[in-house]
């Protein structure tokens, strides 16, 4: 019964993305072609527009191939690749599983081989699976530690950083004449600390009052947050120029992040 939920819902949205490439087909589509994620090295230039930074340019847009039908030289190249999935996915489902268990218990059993294979992550996959379908203990109460400490620190980051701005102080993203570039205090641990703050005090207080809006109003924060401080981040280039870019290079946005 399982599986045939499964198709039926894998033949709706099949459905609905052969709606969506004939809507797509039927006019003009002007959209750009999707480029790889930059490497390690680029990441700190990526989106910036000022007159000292550079634009992260894809040497493999051109040479890498994504398939006749959805590749980078077709707009509609994602409609066309989420049909695929779907039709995959539901031949996936369509077909029993079939192979030989017998195989797998001599393998997992082959004395060996026993600690050679990474069998301690087998081991924790299974103990955790079991743990989220039927957890054998209630950490709430760790939780509510852990989320009070994170409200704690997210108070103490947006204080020590107020602290630190002095007059360059400005809820707007772009900063203002007068503002000076700071590097010390929080900011030698991240670009943004006053935003990483409101992020971690907001998952914290979801957390401390187990409450499931207050989490996705905190998702959308961060959302929007990340936003802000790339636009931010592009103000500032045009500003220091190589001195931000500088400082960019060496210290993440948001702490770990």
């Amino acid at each position: 019964t399982l599986r045939r939920l499964l198709r039926l819902s894998v033949l709706s949205l099949q459905a609905t993305m052969s709606i969506m490439a004939t809507s797509a087909l039927a006019a003009p589509c002007t959209v750009s072609p999707i480029l790889p994620l930059p490497s390690a090295p680029d990441r700190a230039w990526r989106r910036f527009k000022g007159p000292h930074a550079r634009r992260f340019v894809s040497s493999r847009a051109s040479s890498e191939n994504h398939g006749v039908d959805g590749g980078a030289d077709n707009p509609n190249g994602l409609v066309v690749k989420g049909k695929e999935f779907l039709g995959d996915l539901g031949t996936g489902l369509s077909s029993s599983p079939d192979f030989d268990r017998s195989v797998i218990t001599n393998e997992l059993l082959d004395p060996e081989q026993m600690g050679k294979r990474g069998e301690a992550y087998v081991v924790g996959q299974v103990l955790l699976g079991l743990l989220v379908i039927a957890p054998v203990a209630n950490l709430e109460p760790v939780a509510q530690i852990l989320a009070f400490g994170a409200v704690s620190m997210a108070v103490a980051i947006i204080t020590s950083s107020l602290g630190t701005m002095g007059n360059s102080l400005t809820p707007l993203p772009k900063p203002r004449e007068s503002a000076e570039l700071k590097t010390d205090g929080m900011f030698k641990y991240m670009r943004h600390p006053l935003y990483m703050g409101l992020i971690l005090g907001s998952f914290g207080l979801a957390v401390l009052t187990s409450s499931l809006s207050r989490g996705m109003f905190a998702i959308a924060l961060t959302v929007l947050l990340y936003y802000k401080a790339q636009f931010e981040e592009e103000k500032l280039v045009e500003k220091y120029g190589e001195d931000y870019i500088k400082y960019m290079s060496g210290v993440k946005r948001f702490w770990i992040l």
